[in-house]
């Protein structure tokens, strides 16, 4: 086995850890929130809150280029297929229940690969592929509770049809943001991916947005828009293109099995429950999993992070 543990190499690693536990908190947000404003609307006003912030922080720090807004279509192409996968979101937890939502999830590493070798012929390793599957049975053992009824009783419907076209697009987009960066920073490419997501969903559905009073949302909706801007798109972002310049797209996407984990403990931890065997189990496989690619496969390592 080859190890690569160099200081970007792990610094990847690291942020797709840190990116992992961000995605987890918007699914308890998600459903708190589901039923009080119209999805559209609200990955409207978050990516919308997302770009003036960090737009203001990237101007105040003169962190921009005249080459960073280059080749406007990229911006355009990987805002659309992220803004999907926000908006697909919303509109499932509206019916899906939060197991079948991340039973789905884990689907995304073999989604990508299966992307990566449709649109640039390359295949995936049988190292990687089994590192995968290792990850994705941890991850089902936390999302299933260590039950095999519970797997079985599971009856797929609209709801998590939508969400699988989301899962697809966030894959669509973990696997063609290395491919379209052309030197800009993350938070930079991350500004530019944000606006373009904003001015798409604007104008693929201005009528919900333009019917919204925001003077008349309650509290939770504001502090979910607060979470969801600077931490579920800012920094998770930011934490996505950044490792995405070092670490394959199976490698990036792998860490989406720490997704279910990281719910499980957010639920405990607002439930005041303690940790059941099966969550322990299950987490061992997907550490395990995670070992494995971080200690071997191909590595990136040419985009400025």
């Amino acid at each position: 086995m080859k190890v690569n543990l160099h200081k970007t190499t792990l610094y990847a690693h690291a942020s797709m850890v840190l990116f992992s536990l961000l995605v987890a908190g918007s699914f308890p947000i998600g459903q708190v929130i589901a039923y009080q404003i119209d999805p559209i609307a609200l990955t409207f006003l978050r990516f919308l809150l997302a770009s003036v912030l960090l737009g203001a922080f990237l101007a105040w720090r003169g962190a921009f280029r005249s080459t960073d807004f280059r080749l406007l279509w990229r911006y355009l192409l990987l805002g659309g297929s992220f803004s999907c996968y926000f908006i697909f979101m919303f509109e499932a937890l509206e019916t899906a229940t939060p197991v079948a939502t991340s039973s789905i999830f884990t689907l995304m590493p073999f989604i990508a690969i299966c992307l990566d070798r449709a649109f640039f012929a390359k295949r995936a390793g049988w190292p990687l592929l089994l590192s995968l599957l290792l990850g994705a049975w941890g991850a089902l053992i936390v999302v299933f509770r260590g039950e095999l009824s519970n797997l079985l009783a599971l009856s797929p419907e609209r709801g998590e049809g939508l969400f699988f076209l989301g899962t697809a697009a966030h894959a669509f987009y973990a696997v063609m943001v290395p491919k379209l960066r052309r030197g800009e920073s993350a938070l930079v490419f991350s500004f530019g991916v944000m606006m373009a997501a904003t001015l798409l969903i604007f104008i693929a559905a201005p009528r919900p947005i333009l019917a919204l009073d925001v003077t008349q949302l309650g509290a939770p909706v504001y502090w979910s828009l607060v979470y969801l801007a600077i931490f579920a798109s800012i920094c998770s972002f930011s934490c996505l293109n950044y490792a995405s310049a070092y670490l394959s797209s199976g490698q990036l996407t792998a860490y989406t099995f720490l997704t279910p984990f990281w719910v499980a403990l957010l639920g405990l931890q607002f439930l005041e429950q303690k940790i059941a065997p099966y969550m322990m189990v299950g987490g061992s496989l997907i550490l395990i999993s995670l070992i494995f690619l971080l200690l071997s496969g191909r590595q990136r390592g040419q985009a400025k992070p």
